[in-house]
């Protein structure tokens, strides 16, 4: 069984990364340090509850999404691949704009 402090450093800087998110960004998402968040992801710190709350409301993900195992979760590979089609998506819709008012 996975530790629980590994899980949610990898599954943390995982959905962050996936989101583009910038560890900077989401403590100010958060309203904590950078620090913070590095620390979280290296397990030198584990978050309370609260700022547990608030990562995973920032990230709009579920709490549990912070501590599967990625490794073995088909439901992880689903939510990275429609993280990317998303994002693909966007990179799209953003580019048509560009060109309309160009």
């Amino acid at each position: 069984m996975a530790d629980v402090r590994v899980l949610l450093a990898q599954n943390l800087k995982h959905f962050r990364e996936l989101l583009g998110i910038s560890q900077m960004k989401l403590a100010e998402m958060i309203d904590c340090s950078p620090d913070m968040i590095g620390k979280i992801e290296t397990m030198k710190r584990f978050p309370s509850a609260d700022t547990l709350n608030r990562i995973v409301k920032a990230l709009k993900i579920a709490p549990s999404d912070l501590f599967l195992d990625t490794g073995t979760s088909e439901f992880m590979k689903t939510i990275t691949s429609l993280h990317k089609r998303k994002s693909q998506f966007k990179s799209k819709i953003n580019k048509a704009i560009d060109e309309l008012f160009i």
